[in-house]
């Protein structure tokens, strides 16, 4: 995502915080009624957790993340997004040398891994909507070997921030439901591990959404620019509502786990950011994205995942076999 995108989702992101008083004034009251070891109760503390590590109900997992959009609405509202706390000129595009060091060692604990990877100048860009179980598809339905790639994932990079105490607290929320404080510097990372990578020829697999056009332009246009003679796209395809489900369960399922005592939490998705992407022809804009860039690759192929329980299904493809 372009950092033009990036402003206009937080400035949606900060829209969504203005609700009328009657609303806010009934959360409230139901926060106050949850018990002392609910996350979003006013009385919470990290005693009150250790002593309550039941699984939420329904009730209370929808009263908490509607207290996890009003929390992080606040903290971007008040500029704790680290792009603004870290960099240091007026675009927000220079990290502080301190910042720089610590992604610095990420990079290259990342790369370090992919030691082994082979630097054939082969990419996989995989798109769909958050939850569209893009990892699922490449490994057990696309025949994809990940060992021979290394993953470029924002997403992944934002655990990686979370490992390291880098994403800033907010109360009652657990450091991956925090994350989007840490969207722009996770993108920056994500960015500088794929230059590294390029520049040795290693092969990769851009995990993104393919919600910008002009991102996914940029990215074919910098592998071609570093050599890579095979670029091929996986899209994952699933309805708007099915994404938001998914989304949903993932963050409920990682913040129970965090509740008794296991990770970091379950990645927060503000619904408003996945419904923008509905599209009235294409079902979503990643997928009018994909089928108008799809020329661009060597080799493509879309599958169909919207049925939950059902194996994902090979829907439409080029004739070249994708890359393994």
């Amino acid at each position: 995502m372009c950092p033009a995108d990036s402003r206009s989702d937080l400035a949606e992101l900060q829209a969504e915080r203005m609700a009328d008083a009657s609303g806010m004034a009934g959360l409230d009251r139901r926060l106050t009624k949850l018990a002392d070891g609910h996350p979003s109760s006013p009385r919470y503390d990290e005693d009150s957790r250790k002593a309550d590590r039941r699984p939420l109900t329904d009730l209370e997992h929808a009263a908490h993340a509607a207290d996890v959009k009003v929390r992080l609405a606040d903290a971007l509202k008040a500029g704790l997004a680290t792009h603004f706390g870290h960099t240091i000129d007026r675009y927000h595009d220079v990290w502080s040398d301190e910042r720089e060091a610590m992604h610095d060692s990420i990079i290259d604990d990342l790369y370090g891994k992919a030691d082994r990877v082979p630097r054939d100048h082969r990419a996989i860009l995989a798109g769909g909507l958050a939850g569209a179980g893009k990892t699922t598809v490449l490994t057990q339905h696309a025949g994809i070997d990940l060992r021979q790639y290394l993953m470029i994932n924002p997403d992944q990079i934002k655990g990686e921030l979370a490992r390291r105490g880098m994403i800033p607290e907010v109360k009652a929320l657990s450091p991956m439901e925090a994350a989007q404080l840490v969207h722009e510097e996770s993108s920056h990372i994500s960015k500088r591990l794929a230059v590294r990578a390029q520049s040795d020829g290693r092969n990769v697999i851009w995990d993104i959404t393919m919600a910008s056009r002009e991102s996914t332009v940029r990215r074919i246009d910098a592998l071609r620019t570093a050599g890579y003679t095979r670029i091929d796209a996986i899209f994952v395809d699933v309805p708007i509502e099915t994404s938001l489900s998914r989304a949903d369960t993932r963050h409920r399922r990682g913040h129970d786990e965090y509740e008794a005592g296991r990770g970091l939490g379950g990645r927060y998705t503000l619904p408003e950011l996945v419904r923008a992407q509905a599209d009235p022809d294409w079902g979503s804009i990643n997928r009018r994205h994909f089928d108008q860039l799809k020329f661009r690759f060597d080799a493509w192929s879309r599958y169909d995942n919207s049925v939950d329980g059902r194996v994902p299904l090979l829907v439409e493809s080029s004739r070249r076999e994708l890359v393994t």
